[in-house]
């Protein structure tokens, strides 16, 4: 009797717990359905931004880019339960900064300049994507339907600016020099191009006998707070062994410090594959050139009496004169020795006015020497030395990186106020060619223009996933 009683009572308890048992079997199931969705659509999201990221650089094309990449790297992906990603392009919004706000991809391209991030949100995928059915959680007295998402945002850590910063000799963007009938030649804020500066010696100030140059605090950007301690040569280093700036635009005022003393050339030299001094730089992060070869001396054998220095000598100061090479006085020039000029056109030619390249048969026209300069050109490689050359190798044992040697420089509209720290405005970037290896009193620089906002944009190449 007392058995069959037990028999029954486990029996009712059987009929009451079994269909909890089930239920909840089956609401574990779905939410473990639900959570691979949600991870699913997250790696979509993570891939979708970070691919439009990379495609961004300021111009309506690169929205149109970055919505059409975005959705070629997703069409292969499926999502449990829907099947193939095709990429709705309303997933997609940009912004000029991780905060927002966020313009839809038509709005982008209606004005595109300075957008360097992008956010994907899966809700706009649609409810076939983020809506799942939940019969076991409605049995259990919950909703019918559970909601899942993701949101993906991406862009840039980092510019590929150099920190430090010199003062523009000019002001105006583009300006002629006259070296003689027909021989007007093009100038970028007071800049020659083909002549090798010491960016150490320069300064735009009237009677100027001492260059004028800054570091830039390369972890504060612009708008933030400025800390002293950032600027210090320690803290400056790894920045200027890598040639980077940790932040991705220079919209605003740079924080400065002035130096007594350049302490860090030691860290620009890693490009030449050369490790030293205190704060040495890492050779996986700071590799060398893949081409390695200094541009003075016999080394630079497309100039006459090989010049030992690989920049101009800088001008003689004068009263009511800038800071600049020997190069730069006004026409017509006192004619000088050769080797004076530095090494000429390492990276490319002088250009005219018009933008095109003068011959190397002009140099005697645009850099008057005595004696002059004998064979002119007859070794120089059309398009210049570093570009073709075939002295191309890196020191044994590290991998070499294309084109390092190029330094991205912010020129400063000067003068810059007063005392060690100050901020300073950027008027552009410049590009310079090291020719070869810096000291403490010398960074030989050839200039090689400025860059366009496409150009600046495009250096902001560390992009990443943000959140």
């Amino acid at each position: 009797m007392n058995r069959q009683r037990e028999r029954g009572s486990v029996l009712i308890m059987t009929a009451f717990i079994l269909p909890l048992a089930i239920g909840v079997c089956g609401l574990a199931l779905e939410l473990s359905m639900a959570f691979q969705r949600q991870g699913q659509l997250q790696q979509v999201a993570d891939s979708v931004a970070l691919t439009a990221a990379q495609q961004l650089d300021g111009s309506a094309s690169g929205i149109s880019n970055a919505v059409f990449v975005a959705g070629a790297a997703v069409v292969n992906r499926r999502v449990r339960g829907v099947g193939r990603v095709g990429l709705n392009a309303a997933v997609l919004s940009f912004a000029a900064s991780p905060a927002g706000p966020w313009l839809d991809s038509s709005a982008a391209q209606g004005a595109p300049g300075g957008l360097r991030y992008a956010r994907a949100d899966m809700a706009a995928q649609g409810e076939a994507f983020t809506v799942l059915p939940v019969a076991f959680g409605r049995l259990l007295g919950g909703s019918d339907a559970t909601t899942v998402g993701a949101r993906a945002v991406a862009g840039p850590n980092g510019l590929r600016v150099l920190p430090l910063a010199i003062c523009a000799p000019s002001s105006v963007p583009t300006a002629t020099r006259y070296n003689g009938a027909g021989l007007d030649e093009r100038i970028d804020y007071g800049f020659r191009f083909g002549v090798a500066y010491n960016l150490l010696a320069l300064n735009p100030a009237a009677g100027a006998s001492s260059g004028e140059y800054f570091l830039i605090d390369p972890a504060s950007p612009p708008g933030s707070v400025a800390l002293d301690a950032s600027t210090d040569n320690s803290q400056v280093a790894p920045f200027m062994c890598t040639g980077k700036l940790a932040y991705p635009a220079l919209d605003g005022a740079l924080h400065l410090r002035r130096n007594a003393g350049f302490g860090l050339w030691q860290q620009l030299n890693s490009r030449f594959g050369i490790y030293g001094g205190s704060d040495a730089c890492d050779p996986y992060t700071a590799p060398p050139d893949t081409n390695v070869r200094e541009y003075r001396g016999s080394l630079a054998s497309w100039i006459s009496s090989y010049p030992p220095q690989a920049a101009a000598v800088a001008s003689t100061p004068g009263a009511g004169k800038p800071l600049m090479s020997v190069a730069d006085g006004a026409y017509p020039l006192p004619a000088i020795a050769p080797a004076q000029y530095g090494t000429l056109w390492a990276y490319g030619p002088a250009r005219r006015s018009n933008n095109s390249a003068f011959l190397s048969s002009h140099w005697n026209s645009l850099y008057p020497a005595s004696p002059v300069f004998s064979g002119t050109g007859t070794n120089w490689p059309a398009s210049g030395a570093y570009i073709n050359n075939g002295f191309r190798t890196s020191p044994a044992g590290y991998p070499g990186r294309k084109e390092r040697r190029l330094l991205y420089v912010p020129l400063l509209a000067c003068p810059v106020a007063a005392g060690t720290n100050a901020d300073g405005t950027v008027l552009a970037v410049a590009r310079f060619l090291l020719t070869a290896q810096a000291s403490a009193t010398e960074v030989p620089g050839e200039f090689a223009g400025i860059l366009s906002a496409k150009e600046l944009a495009a250096l902001a190449t560390d992009v990443e996933l943000l959140r």
